[in-house]
């Protein structure tokens, strides 16, 4: 995350408690200032997260793409939770992480990387040319995975 939390980081299912926090009581006018209360704006991102692993690397030894490449396990669904009219509000005088993500949810199941080898495919930039990167970060195998992901909702007032 942008700032290495994990205190909530759990797994899909879990119930998301709606984060309350301050809130602009104008949006087209600052001035009027702020109010407490529960996030108006609520939302997830749909992503892919990975585990990694291996042998411990010395301090300060640097991975190349190859090696971290045989360090990633597997991968798993996870959503980023944020308040984004909180987020908003708290981000000029506060920074962009007080509401930014307040929670993380993850599927409870891994797909090893090799699972998803028939997958790869390459990438929507097909090369590594705009700009072009440092040698560090240039990628021999540049693919990726065409995995489509979809998300629908579900609230207490819909028919299943």
């Amino acid at each position: 995350g942008y700032h290495g939390r994990s205190s909530t980081v759990c797994i899909s299912g879990t119930p998301v408690t709606r984060p309350c926090g301050q809130l602009q009581k104008d949006r087209d006018d600052p001035n009027q200032g702020s109010t407490y209360g529960p996030c108006r704006l609520l939302d997830f991102e749909l992503e892919m997260a990975f585990f990694v692993g291996g042998e411990e690397n010395n301090n300060g030894s640097r991975l190349t793409i190859d090696d971290a490449k045989d360090r990633i396990f597997g991968f798993v669904l996870m959503n980023d939770w944020s308040a984004r009219d909180i987020q908003k509000w708290e981000y000029v005088p506060l920074g962009p992480f007080g509401a930014k993500n307040f929670c993380t949810t993850i599927s409870p199941w891994v797909i090893p990387i090799d699972a998803l080898e028939p997958f790869a495919c390459p990438t929507s930039a097909v090369a590594q040319t705009d700009p072009v990167p440092l040698p560090y970060l240039q990628d021999p195998d540049y693919s990726s995975y065409n995995v489509k992901l979809e998300v629908a909702i579900q609230g207490e007032d819909m028919s299943a």
